[in-house]
């Protein structure tokens, strides 16, 4: 079921989504972030419009999700960022698929990323590097890292 859900990877601009499907974006970054991590932040960071948003569904439901920024709107490269799994949806590999596919997109190009610092031995193991922090993000221990993506 899940290798199903994976070769149905949604890709698209922020003028190419849905109203449906933004809501369901902001659904789920909330019940992430807000409600289960506890995070009080302002999600509408205006960089939404400048990324690519990449998305599994199993039927309507949102259960995995990342925004790619386009490079010089967060940092100078792409940045992986609002990374998120719905917790029914979790350890099957869903956010670690969408990583990898992103990246591929943009093969050869680096990326950064804002990683949660309890997630760092994750982006390790993608092959992302500490280059700053740890350091307070949102109220949380972030890393910033790096990827060559070569």
């Amino acid at each position: 079921m899940y290798l199903n859900m994976l070769s149905k990877i949604v890709k698209k601009s922020f003028n190419e989504l849905t109203n449906e499907e933004l809501y369901r974006i902001f659904d789920l970054r909330f019940k992430v972030f807000v409600m289960e991590q506890k995070i009080l932040y302002l999600d509408t960071d205006f960089k939404d419009q400048n990324s690519i948003h990449y998305m599994i569904f199993e039927d309507d439901q949102l259960v995995s999700y990342l925004r790619l920024v386009l490079p010089g709107f967060k940092y100078k490269e792409y940045a992986l960022s609002r990374i998120a799994t719905d917790p029914d949806y979790r350890l099957k590999g869903l956010a670690t698929e969408l990583i990898r596919v992103s990246m591929n997109d943009v093969k050869g190009q680096p990326i950064r990323i804002s990683g949660q610092a309890y997630l760092k031995d994750y982006y390790e193991k993608l092959g992302f590097k500490v280059v700053k922090g740890p350091y307070i993000e949102e109220d949380i221990l972030h890393y910033e890292m790096y990827h060559d993506n070569q």
